[in-house]
């Protein structure tokens, strides 16, 4: 164990006995809150905190706070926590069916018939797929439990089938994961977000959730290429040696060849995210199957440098010099562009100007801009992975449009983002989800939803769109890479407040800002960019924002 790591334990371990010690006692003020750290995970069942077994005599309260400390242990199938149980309940309690954020210090009840009513302040909720649930702020959740005497000492013989880690433990024991679908078109692999323990069982959970398909509104977006049904022949994945093997029940037979190797592409791409795996191998019922040796992009934005637009021309922003984007310059001047979008090989350019939105190729220099449409009151155009450009009124009373990559308008539904004024509005780099600010800047929401696209790749709506947010003032928003969104907030005071949250888990602020008008975001969550009203362009660097350059009209990454 390092001494970084034993010492958040201990941390941790503090922390959760000042808990115990008075929660039985009516609640005090102060919370306990902090953002969640990503970035950890142990994956072993040796470096948990170890909850206690209950002491001979025990009363029903010091089992009570027993039970729930032992949710921090989540070793052998929480088998300290068991120890509280009765027998006869010790089989029927389901621990993995949702976890309790907790938000504070619980208040306890006991009543005169052998039972107890516990009030739990949360601020989130993990349900057994792993989906994490942010709740509002003031959550509690009302829980019941009751005793019986066993070989003379309490223990519980009814209780809901969850466990509860308050935030600073929850942020050791857990850690975020990716479960990996493919797009429609089998292109591009796309991120789903669940939580899990770290722990030796991790793997397990992890391709269970794989099995057990994506989450609802990424549904319309995505595709599986494991057939419904397919289970565990083992009920557990094996890593020895820095080798997942993952062996499926004789449902996945059913795949075509083609959709056997992609198969092995989804599990793989999901099992290395885990410290211990090196890689993979995939059989179906114990036989082999032929290696899918190809690779497909995770949906993660290669870093590269910043685009701007200047004063009269498109520039890659370096770390010492700019290089101007070939026939930047020539097309910006032809329509007089305030605004951009590039798409990844940076071949085709939307540009944005006073008379219209135009789509130009850098390819093909002798080509006049093409106009996509006329007038003004646009955001600025998006060209996605896929080479569709994305042309967005603000006025809600005006439909979104798509281009494909010749020009020609593709047949899109707005659905339930009609009537409502955008504001922002980014698409994810495999293109598979839609991020929009909507309202006014006194009041607005953040939505994200799945793209659908049609067996040809066209964008054709949008599935139903979830807040991953609650917040009632932003105006800019962006993806930050494939799993976090960044945005501004505007203040009561004349500061802007910058945000990141996970699509599927919890939010963190980064210090104030003065005057920023849009968020850019770089494919890296810890690359990120404001651009101020004044054109002053900031980059967000350990603690604070730093200035880069001035006289910057419009920034982007290509495909943002």
């Amino acid at each position: 164990m390092t001494k970084s790591l034993r010492i958040v334990l201990i941390a941790s371990l503090a922390m959760l006995l000042a808990f115990t010690s008075a929660c039985a006692q009516l609640p005090k003020g102060g919370e306990i809150k902090t953002g969640p750290n990503v970035e950890s995970g142990l994956e072993t069942d040796y470096l948990y905190y170890s909850p206690s077994s209950p002491a001979e005599g025990a009363t029903q309260e010091e089992i009570l706070l027993g039970f729930m400390n032992a949710g921090t242990g989540p070793q052998n199938d929480y088998a300290v926590a068991r120890t509280y149980l009765a027998k006869e309940f010790n089989a029927d309690w389901k621990p993995n069916s949702e976890v309790l954020v907790q938000d504070g210090k619980p208040t306890i009840t006991l009543s005169d018939n052998d039972s107890a009513t516990v009030v739990v302040p949360i601020s989130a909720t993990i349900n057994e797929r792993g989906q994490y649930q942010a709740a509002p702020a003031g959550t509690t959740r009302s829980i019941q439990i009751t005793f019986t005497k066993e070989g003379g000492n309490w223990r519980i013989n009814n209780a809901p089938n969850l466990t509860m880690v308050i935030r600073p433990v929850f942020d050791v024991v857990f850690k975020a994961y990716a479960v990996y679908f493919f797009d429609n078109q089998q292109k591009h692999l796309v991120p789903d977000v669940r939580w899990f323990p770290s722990r030796a069982s991790t793997s397990t959970r992890l391709v269970n959730a794989l099995l057990g398909g994506p989450s609802e509104w990424l549904q319309p977006a995505v595709r599986t290429s494991i057939p419904s049904g397919t289970r565990l022949t083992l009920s557990s994945v094996t890593v020895a040696d820095g080798v997942a093997s993952v062996d499926l029940s004789s449902r996945a037979l059913r795949a075509s060849a083609i959709n056997r190797k992609l198969m092995q592409v989804q599990i793989r791409e999901t099992l290395l995210q885990l410290s211990s795996v090196y890689s993979v191998q995939v059989t179906i019922e114990r036989g082999v199957l032929e290696s899918a040796n190809w690779g497909y992009s995770t949906s993660q934005i290669q870093i590269s440098t910043p685009v701007a637009l200047l004063s009269d021309e498109l520039v890659h922003l370096g770390v010492s010099q700019t290089s101007p984007l070939d026939m930047g310059k020539e097309f910006v001047d032809k329509v007089d562009a305030t605004t951009f979008g590039l798409n990844v090989d940076e071949k085709l350019l939307a540009l944005g100007s006073p008379t219209g939105v135009y789509l130009t190729y850098l390819n093909r220099p002798s080509e006049a801009p093409q106009l996509l449409t006329s007038g003004s009151e646009y955001l600025a155009p998006i060209v996605d992975v896929d080479g569709y450009t994305w042309v967005v009124p603000k006025d809600g009373k005006r439909p979104l449009m798509v281009f494909d990559s010749q020009g020609r308008r593709i047949s899109f539904l707005s659905g339930w983002l009609a009537g409502s004024q955008r504001l922002s509005l980014s698409i994810s780099s495999e293109g598979s989800r839609l991020l929009v600010v909507s309202g006014t800047s006194a009041k607005s929401k953040v939505q994200v939803a799945a793209i659908v696209r049609n067996e040809n790749g066209d964008p054709m709506s949008l599935g139903t769109a979830f807040e991953p947010i609650a917040t009632s003032n932003a105006y800019s928003a962006t993806w930050l890479d494939n799993i976090r969104i960044g945005l501004l907030e505007s203040q009561a005071s004349q500061y802007m407040q910058p945000m990141v949250t996970m699509i599927g888990g919890d939010s963190r602020s980064l210090p104030t800002f003065t005057s920023g008008s849009t968020i850019v975001g770089s494919g890296q969550a810890s690359l990120i960019y404001i651009l101020d009203s004044y054109g002053v362009m900031y980059q967000f660097r350990g603690s604070s924002w730093v200035k880069v350059r001035d006289g910057v009209k419009a920034l982007r990454f290509p495909a943002n």
